[in-house]
């Protein structure tokens, strides 16, 4: 081995160290950092996904805990209670009915209370029973907001049912339907 070789060798080890270095600096600069900002993007997503999941094992596990005991038997129910109203304030129901309407955008084209007939005779002493009254309403709304109304009556603390429905296309606006709705409620005297 002469000398020459020997530098010539040095030389070629600075160049392969030299070529590494810059493949390494490439790498870090350009290489890594995409793959970094790719994943800073999927970090959102992925604790969306994480909370996603827990959430849905939560309602997995009170499923599960309501499935396993769904009521012990001493245990009662909840009943939400419901008043029944006395034959002179139908007009204020009617008003309650009309202002939850409007609060929905709802049009209301129609508003007719029916009595339904009572057969049997009160004995002295014995409790009044409430009579069946059926509010049939006319009304002019979207699917959404019906929905809505409906829930509204059915969640009113006056005990109000939808006995039945009728839903139409409404030519002008298809986005709005006319529907007939009998509401059923009881009332006393």
């Amino acid at each position: 081995m002469n000398l020459t070789n020997i530098q010539l060798d040095k030389q070629k080890k600075i160049l392969i160290v030299i070529f590494f270095v810059l493949v390494a600096y490439v790498d870090i600069n350009y290489i890594l950092k995409a793959q970094r900002a790719g994943l800073r993007r999927l970090d959102p997503q992925i604790t969306r996904l994480k909370n996603d999941l827990a959430d849905f094992n939560r309602g997995l596990e009170n499923m599960r805990s309501f499935k396993s005991n769904p009521g012990a038997p001493g245990q009662k129910q909840a009943v939400r209670p419901f008043k029944i109203l006395p034959d002179s304030r139908i007009s204020e129901l009617l008003q309650e009915i009309s202002i939850t309407a409007n609060k929905f955008d709802i049009k209301i084209t129609q508003m007719r209370p029916s009595r339904q007939a009572q057969n049997e005779k009160l004995v002295v002493g014995q409790q009044v029973k409430p009579t069946l009254m059926l509010i049939n309403l006319g009304l002019v709304a979207d699917y959404h907001n019906l929905g809505r109304f409906i829930q509204a009556c059915e969640n009113s603390p006056v005990f109000m049912e939808v006995q039945e429905f009728k839903i139409e296309t409404q030519l002008p606006d298809y986005m709005k339907q006319k529907v007939i709705l009998v509401l059923k409620t009881y009332v006393t005297k």
